[in-house]
């Protein structure tokens, strides 16, 4: 009698363990479910796990999806490699008053442009960086060559308006923009020309927009101004102080808005920095 009560136990303790497995989700073929009862019962508990099974897949698909469609609401850009790798400005030790005036021209880029002082390796164009890292994207219409706001078409350059088809307007979110301009920069990369390759293809007169076209609603940053071209420096700060960049030569006349927030750094050691650089 105790071998057979055993065995009785044995064979309960293991159909107990596979309802256990079938209970927590894992799917089981139906000819191994071991059930007590008729043929028919059998069928129906294995039919509504199956069923169960797959309404819980159903749901958990679903709810992935409309994660990932949250998360993607008006964003259509990718996150630039610059911007992955930048140190964080909150990371930089000390240098509290450049961080401080870094945040507030990022606030109003109305309250000028900040110049930065320093020797080497005292974190200028890393601070400058990080600062970019901390600007969120903003909307653009689609086909600017200045990053126009949609909401503000007294602010478009020209001939956009024209281009657009009637109704709504086009938009596109973006990265701020950085736009670091070189030592060497001419003024036709500066300010912009005519683009002479796509001006052939089309029979007319292309614009070929600019480094400032590019800089607008983001940050224009220049590495040693105190060693850039007197002319070239004279041009970007008449153009930063206008707000605005008109090109008139080869048969264009064009006008767009250019208002970035104007990052200057440069080394004291390597040449001191014009008296009316500062001023402006």
């Amino acid at each position: 009698m105790r071998a057979n009560l055993a065995l009785q136990q044995q064979c309960s303790s293991r159909h107990v363990s596979s309802r256990r497995s079938v209970l927590v989700g894992q799917r089981v073929p139906v000819a191994s479910v071991v059930l007590r009862g008729s043929s028919s019962t059998r069928q129906l508990v294995c039919n509504a796990v199956a069923a169960d099974v797959a309404e819980a897949e159903a749901r958990a698909q679903a709810t992935m999806e409309a994660m990932k469609s949250v998360e993607n609401v008006g964003f259509d850009y990718e996150r630039s490699g610059r911007l992955a790798r930048a140190f964080p400005l909150t990371a930089v030790i000390g240098q509290d008053l450049i961080k401080q005036a870094l945040l507030l021209g990022a606030v109003d880029t109305q309250l000028g442009g900040i110049a930065i002082a320093g020797r080497r390796g005292t974190a200028k164009s890393v601070m400058a960086r990080g600062l970019h890292a901390l600007l969120p994207p903003i909307e653009v219409v689609e086909g600017s060559i200045c990053n126009a706001d949609p909401d503000d078409p007294r602010g478009w350059e020209d001939g956009l308006a024209e281009k657009l088809p009637a109704g709504e307007v086009a938009r596109r979110m973006r990265e701020a923009p950085f736009v670091q301009i070189p030592l060497g920069v001419t003024e036709d990369r500066l300010v912009g020309t005519v683009d002479i390759e796509a001006s052939m293809k089309e029979g007319k007169t292309v614009f070929q927009p600019g480094l400032l076209a590019e800089a607008h609603r983001g940050i224009l940053y220049v590495d040693e101004v105190n060693l850039l071209d007197d002319g070239i420096a004279n041009l970007l700060l008449g153009i930063l102080s206008d707000g605005a960049n008109t090109v008139e030569r080869e048969g264009i006349s064009i006008s767009h808005p250019c208002r970035p927030l104007l990052i200057a750094t440069y080394n004291p050691e390597e040449g001191p920095l014009r008296e009316h650089l500062l001023d402006r």
